[in-house]
């Protein structure tokens, strides 16, 4: 997740990252506090459950910003407003999940000829 990117939309300092993954179906839901492990300009690494979820598939995910470690509400005063959105593809729900190396070159040589 490249949440900086939202933080700084904002302008507003907050402290924590409220997490909302939802069923693509609606059937299944689930809000949490999630751990930052890693922040840089590039990326965000969060520790976040996926073991209450009984359903695989498809999930929209929400995050926002927020001045509460343990707010669940996204209309809850202490949100600042939403930093990120998107998909994510739940295969196999063990509570636990391989976490990826991407690797991306730092230098590309183009050749004009």
């Amino acid at each position: 997740m490249t949440l900086k990117e939202g933080r700084e939309f904002y302008q507003v300092a907050f402290t924590d990252y409220l997490l909302i993954l939802e069923h693509s179906e609606g059937t299944n839901t689930l809000n949490q506090v999630a751990e930052v492990l890693t922040e840089t300009d590039r990326y965000t690494r969060l520790n976040i459950t996926t073991v209450p979820l009984t359903i695989t598939g498809q999930y929209n995910y929400y995050v926002y910003g927020q001045n509460s470690a343990t707010n669940l509400d996204p209309n809850d005063a202490s949100v600042v407003g939403l930093v990120e959105r998107g998909i994510l593809i739940i295969t196999d729900n063990q509570g636990y999940f391989d976490e990826r190396i991407v690797t991306i070159p730092e230098t590309i040589i183009y050749n004009n000829e």
